[in-house]
């Protein structure tokens, strides 16, 4: 019988005594980062080339950032033949993890023609992770815009998701 009361003892003071909490840990990471950069690769521009203006009203010339040829929105425009030709800004990423493409034109080219239909060949402006990437757009040409050179400037910014 005492082997019996001491079995029991034991099995309800393990009971009494048992735990009613427990505790787990996870490890903790982090990562600093170098601030995102971006620089304009040497050599290229937002260059719309050489043309004429079209007789037959308000004109387009688009240029594409996937690197097809510019095309013009009428068809007497012309591709002036010493012209140096077209050129889009290419831009190289630093620290390229997720960033975000946001363009804007921070002058006009000139007081008469306006840039428009800012576009990159990244797709969705999201989630981007490519070391690089080209920009193109619309130079709207009225009609009524005089000759010579005009100049302005596209502004991008990245920013990490």
């Amino acid at each position: 019988m005492k082997k019996i009361t001491f079995i029991l003892f034991a099995l309800i003071a393990g009971t009494t005594f048992a735990q009613n909490t427990s505790n787990a840990t996870a490890p903790v990471k982090a990562e600093i980062v170098s601030p995102i950069g971006i620089t304009l690769d040497a050599g290229t521009s937002m260059d719309f080339g050489k043309f004429t203006k079209s007789a037959n009203g308000d004109a387009t010339v688009i240029l594409a950032p996937d690197g097809t040829p510019r095309t013009f929105s009428e068809t007497d425009m012309e591709i002036v033949a010493y012209a140096t030709g077209f050129d889009v800004p290419e831009f190289t990423v630093e620290n390229n993890a997720l960033y975000k493409v946001v363009l804007a034109v921070s002058t006009q080219p000139g007081s008469e023609m306006t840039l428009t239909d800012l576009t990159h060949n990244l797709g969705a402006d999201g989630g981007n992770d490519e070391t690089g990437f080209i920009v193109g757009g619309t130079l709207n040409v009225p009609s009524t815009a005089t000759a010579g050179a005009q100049t302005g400037q596209v502004s991008v910014t990245v920013t990490y998701e």
